[in-house]
């Protein structure tokens, strides 16, 4: 079977719809459908069951175990013979998720491209669980996760902890808690706050798919506390502009004080920036890859300008955290 009927088959065998494989792999279904009918008369066996709906049969079973290995073993060798160039000419593939690509990673290609000019990215962007899931799948080399869960097959080299903060304007503050709003940020300074001690003023919260949400639910059913919500979003810069202009009080990654920092944004000087109680707020963030695979030489490099990143993001970040 050569390695495009392969790639035919393993796409189908995933996607399980004609339609859908066929434009991921930008065919039309008909070529896929012929392709695949092929690949059963070459082998004389049945790979896929149609009726009463598309389903892989022991046989097809069987096919994609082989079929993924032949895959991985292609994309190893290509790596290996790419270390002997004298080019060092290779393809990565790295995930990310969208603000993080935001933030870090022009300084990461920056480093990286630089070292290796001949080697193409393929950069995708996801959440965690998902680039663990493809990276277990072969569809990613190594990817930067948040609380990455444990695998005895994964490798993971932590890059720094991150801890919520609380972007507030001063017309909230001192509307919300006229009285006692210099204690708030004095606490803020010296132990950092819980969400209890914000339960009375409006907020602005990030979509409930997202890390930051699930810390923040969690620290609201610890504290038998319903916030008073006046907004969600997915969009954290959305979040961001509206805290700013007074309009809330926003939970926001530590990445948003990093883009401070470079001058990359800026808020207004009457905005305040409170820092969470660390007891709920933390995230570790670790750059994960497999260790039942060879990775290749210009993985390395990958791994030292990833690394040299997050060693600045986390000097730039401990003296306000």
């Amino acid at each position: 079977m050569n390695q495009k009927k392969c790639q035919y088959f393993v796409a189908l065998a995933e996607e399980m719809n004609f339609t859908k494989a066929s434009e991921a792999l930008h065919i039309t279904q008909q070529s896929l459908s012929g392709s695949i009918k092929r690949l059963e008369e070459e082998y004389g066996v049945e790979l896929f069951q149609r009726k009463p709906y598309l389903k892989l049969t022991p046989a097809g079973e069987t096919m994609l175990f082989y079929s993924k290995q032949m895959l991985r073993n292609e994309s190893q060798m290509i790596a290996s013979l790419a270390d002997l160039s004298a080019e060092c000419s290779g393809h990565l593939v790295l995930g990310m998720s969208r603000q993080r690509i935001q933030v870090f990673f022009p300084g990461i290609w920056e480093r990286y491209h630089n070292a290796y000019p001949n080697v193409s990215l393929d950069l995708r962007q996801s959440y965690t669980l998902k680039m663990a899931d493809a990276l277990q799948a072969g569809k990613l080399d190594l990817f930067i996760g948040v609380d990455v869960p444990a695998a005895s097959n994964l490798n993971m080299i932590p890059l720094a902890s991150e801890y919520l903060f609380c972007l507030i304007h001063d017309n909230i503050l001192k509307e919300c808690c006229p009285n006692h709003w210099q204690e708030l940020l004095n606490k803020s300074a010296i132990e950092g706050l819980d969400v209890s001690d914000l339960k009375d003023f409006p907020i602005l919260l990030l979509a409930s798919d997202n890390r930051i949400r699930s810390l923040l639910d969690r620290a609201y059913d610890r504290c038998g506390i319903m916030p008073k919500t006046i907004l969600e979003a997915s969009d954290q810069n959305i979040i961001y502009q509206l805290a700013c202009s007074a309009q809330g009080a926003a939970f926001l990654s530590p990445m948003i004080l990093f883009d401070h920092k470079k001058g990359a944004i800026t808020w207004p000087e009457n905005c305040h920036c409170l820092r969470m109680n660390h007891s709920f707020s933390k995230i570790d963030i670790s750059l994960v890859y497999r260790n039942d695979l060879i990775l290749p030489h210009y993985a390395e490099g990958m791994k030292k300008a990833i690394t040299q990143e997050f060693h600045s993001y986390a000097m730039a970040m401990k003296p306000i955290s």
